[in-house]
């Protein structure tokens, strides 16, 4: 199989990954035959050496190998002239033996694609052409074991590139390569359009072609975009450098000389509202997050390894986050100023394109170069690129319009910072003895409720209205997390999610194109491994094997891949409530425990970079499990041997046997031995002992069987299990060294401690005292200057209106009782 097992690979490789073969005929199989395949000078220059088999007998059996033929190569008997030869004069120092390379090539010329795409990267000089010759490694015949004692088997390839017109460009040739069949990458020059490929071999001692391919891909770090970007992508980077000192710098200067508060990149520690500006800009900080977390896991270097300097590189794992960080830093300070100033707007415009650039230049040459090669997965990630690009787009908006918009006014500030009435409600519902529920209902209930609220609202004119979409939305979202419209989710936790929702969205393309894509994991596995798992069936066909194991192994990396994700809300809700009910059972220790503020610091980043590189992780894990589906389902005789063996060993049955003798044992305990409604109260004391003796032994048979299924279970729960950084499953003693756990218990100490609700509402009550007696001016802009002006206008109409009506009223009322009292209207009335 050995011979068949090299020329399968490529072909396999060629079938899978469809990109076809430049080279007509790859198997030599029909020289001087097609129009455009191979051509040779003389009709029987190279010939086909048919498969031979050499005995070799062993004491009293013997053994048949098929060893040399079933391969193309020179003809040696042929007389014909050298354009290479040694004598073996220097054998004793170079150790190369006596070889000669006949002046009879095989030949064929090759067109480049003719697409604009591949025109363009050859003319950049870019274009790479990998041509693969793959030997047999066999000896030609049995004549020919004789010559490999003294000859070196040798080849020459070399390259004639022309035009469109046909006229040569330039040559090239690959030297004598000695017992080797790789052959060094090959760049084109600039208008190649067809290539004229010649193949020459050695005379005694041929090479046996049994397969030969050739392609052509783009040498990404070659091309001109590549080079344009990294040139930009350098100024980009001291651009960004560069804002984030110059804008803490202008905002100093500023609060210096002016009312303005230098403002805090965020406010983890207080409560703010949920802007969704805000949250672009940690997905945009998020893109690059994932494109460093994804160079880590592969151990590549970051966008900053050749600006950092060289005593840097040693921590550049923690530099560049640190730098990451430090670009948006300028970012955050104008957004959180943009209330306050025009200045921010227009720095923060200015800051929002230089990072858009910086991650444009970073993107653009994979997006072109790379997964241009497979045109599904490139619109797989343009599709996934247009949240990054929604993101840029909604923050310049932003500052561009405040920029242009912008007017100081104290009820804008009060409106940008102000937050729901979350904790106040909760307080007041603690006041007035009502319980706030942390636990979360029956699942049936929750589409009972979302069913009747439905209901209640289904009109003609709550079906046309995008509000009453949004209020479902928000009951059904709060039931399906379990959270609780009395308890605020953290605002890190929001980011985190969002951030680590948005890295796994863009995991999910990469790792499709790492295992299933060109040149991909599971389709050079599979190639690899065909030949030999196909013997593993009835029927040995090694492509028809390749094949379906592929489409398999694509369905099970599809389902993996898109299939991950993660609950955590419903977690935080409860332990939030559990906390503020003074219920410390999480930590160590409870109301003792040494969890500090820089635990709680560390929040964000152990809650992405746990979910980022656990769901990594479980992927792959799911992705060996389903590797194995597919072999059990593939491999008939293996799948054959292990049924018949799990069906009939006596391991296998036992354990079942001892399932249900299990069942059937607790349902006697409890008829015969047990009091109605109890689990210890005894009857039958004396038949009890007897029946205990014989029943602990018989207990063994499961025994045994369930140390291998809680290794199974704990096998394929734990890394599920351990992805959220809210769930520990180890022992005190050591769960201090989980940082994710520690920094998820830290967020949650620092939420009771700075936002408390009882204390928030005490603070509020103190605070509304200072203010009351402290009459401040308020500063307004064009709009709610409008909006008082209206309402002033509003006021002294109605207090006119209510002037004037008062007046006629006390007058009518005085006309009637005139009326009233008139003595002839009263006679009137008696008569009437």
């Amino acid at each position: 199989m050995s011979h068949t097992l090299v020329p399968f690979t490529t072909k396999c490789w060629e079938q899978l990954n469809g990109k076809q073969n430049l080279i007509r005929d790859g198997s030599l199989g029909q020289i001087n035959q097609l129009k455009d395949g191979w051509v040779t000078r003389h009709k029987d220059d190279w010939v086909y050496y048919q498969q031979q088999y050499v005995n070799v007998s062993l004491s009293n059996y013997l053994v048949s190998i098929a060893a040399v033929g079933g391969c193309t190569g020179q003809n040696r008997l042929k007389p014909t002239g050298f354009i290479y030869l040694d004598n073996g004069k220097n054998f004793t120092k170079s150790g190369r033996k006596m070889t000669s390379v006949a002046d009879a090539p095989v030949t064929q010329t090759i067109t480049v694609d003719e697409t604009s795409y591949m025109r363009y990267f050859v003319d950049d000089g870019a274009m790479v052409g990998n041509l693969t010759c793959i030997l047999s490694w066999e000896i030609p015949d049995k004549s020919a074991v004789l010559y490999e004692v003294s000859f070196d088997r040798a080849l020459v390839v070399s390259y004639q590139f022309l035009d469109g017109d046909g006229i040569s460009i330039s040559n090239l040739s690959t030297g004598v390569i000695l017992n080797s069949n790789e052959l060094p990458d090959v760049t084109l020059p600039p208008l190649t359009r067809f290539i004229t490929l010649s193949i020459y071999g050695s005379k005694a001692f041929p090479p046996c072609l049994s397969y030969v391919y050739a392609g052509l891909y783009v040498d990404k770090e070659a091309s001109t975009l590549y080079k344009t970007c990294a040139r930009l992508m350098s100024i980009f980077q001291y651009l960004s450098l560069g804002n984030s000192f110059m804008v803490p710098f202008l905002f100093a200067i500023m609060s210096w000389l002016s009312d303005f508060t230098f403002p805090p990149p965020t406010r983890f520690l207080c409560r703010q509202p949920s802007h969704g500006v805000l949250l672009c800009i940690f997905l945009m900080i998020g893109s690059f997050i994932f494109t460093q977390a994804w160079n880590v896991i592969n151990s590549q270097s970051s966008i900053f390894h050749e600006w950092l300097p060289r005593a840097a590189k040693i921590i550049e794992l923690f530099l560049s986050f640190f730098l990451y960080a430090l670009y948006f830093y300028p970012l955050f300070l104008c957004y959180h100023a943009s209330i306050n100033s025009r200045l921010a707007n227009i720095l923060g415009c200015f800051c929002v394109l230089v990072l858009f650039g910086l991650r444009v230049t970073v993107d653009l040459p994979s997006y072109v170069i790379t997964y241009a090669r497979d045109p599904p997965f490139l619109a797989l990630n343009a599709l996934n690129v247009l949240p990054t690009l929604a993101a840029n787009f909604i923050v310049i908006t932003y500052f561009i319009t405040r920029s242009i918009t912008f007017q100081a006014c104290d009820i804008c500030r009060v409106h940008f910072l102000q937050v729901s009435d979350i904790e106040e409600t909760y307080v007041r519902r603690l006041w007035n003895g009502r319980s706030v529920k942390t636990k979360r209902a029956a699942t049936s209930i929750h589409w009972l409720v979302l069913a009747r609220t439905f209901r209640q609202h289904c009109t003609w004119r709550t079906l046309m209205d995008v509000g009453s979409y949004r209020r479902l939305w928000k009951i059904w979202g709060r039931k399906l997390f379990g959270t609780n419209k009395y308890i605020r989710v953290p605002y890190p936790i929001k980011i985190s999610l969002s951030i680590l929702l948005f890295c796994l969205g863009q995991l999910i393309p990469v790792m499709l194109i790492q295992l299933v894509g060109v040149g991909g994991v599971i389709p050079t596995h599979i190639c690899l491994w065909s030949p030999y798992l196909s013997q593993m069936k009835y029927s040995t066909t090694p492509m028809a094997f390749a094949e379906r194991t592929f489409m398999l192994m694509k369905i099970a990396v599809y389902l993996t891949v898109l299939g991950a994700g993660g609950w955590i809300f419903r977690r935080v809700t409860k332990d939030i409530g559990e906390i503020r009910s003074g219920n410390y059972a999480l930590f160590k220790g409870k109301r003792n425990n040494d969890i500090d503020l820089d635990d709680a610091i560390r929040f964000l980043g152990v809650c992405i970079g746990f979910g980022f590189t656990g769901t990594l992780y479980f992927m792959l894990e799911i992705a060996l499990i389903g590797t194995f589906v597919v072999i059990v389902i593939q491999l008939e005789r293996v799948r054959d041997a292990v049924l018949h063996h799990l069906g009939y060993g006596a391991f296998f049955a036992s354990f079942f046997i001892a399932l249900v003798v299990q069942m059937i044992q607790k349902r006697i305990t409890r008829i015969l031995f047990l009091s109605n409604g109890s689990y210890f109260d005894i009857k039958n004391r004396s038949p009890l002992l007897h029946y205990w003796y014989f029943m602990m032994f018989t207990s063994m048979t499961r025994a045994l069987t369930s140390y291998l299924l809680r290794t199974l279970k704990l096998l394929f729960r734990y890394p599920l299990y351990s992805l959220r950084v809210d769930r520990n499953a180890e022992t005190w003693s050591v769960r201090r060294g989980d940082g994710g756990f520690i920094g998820y218990c830290g967020m949650l100490k620092a939420e009771n401690h700075f936002n408390n609700p009882t204390v928030l509402v005490f603070i509020e009550c103190l605070l509304h005292l200072l203010v009351s007696k402290q009459p401040r001016r308020v500063g307004l802009c064009r709009l709610h200057r409008m909006k008082m002006d209206l309402e002033k206008t509003e006021t002294v109409l109605l207090h006119q209106n209510g002037g004037l009506s008062s007046r006629r009223a006390r007058t009518r009322w005085f006309h009637a009782i005139t009326l009233m009292n008139n003595p002839r209207l009263q006679k009137s009335r008696i008569h009437k």
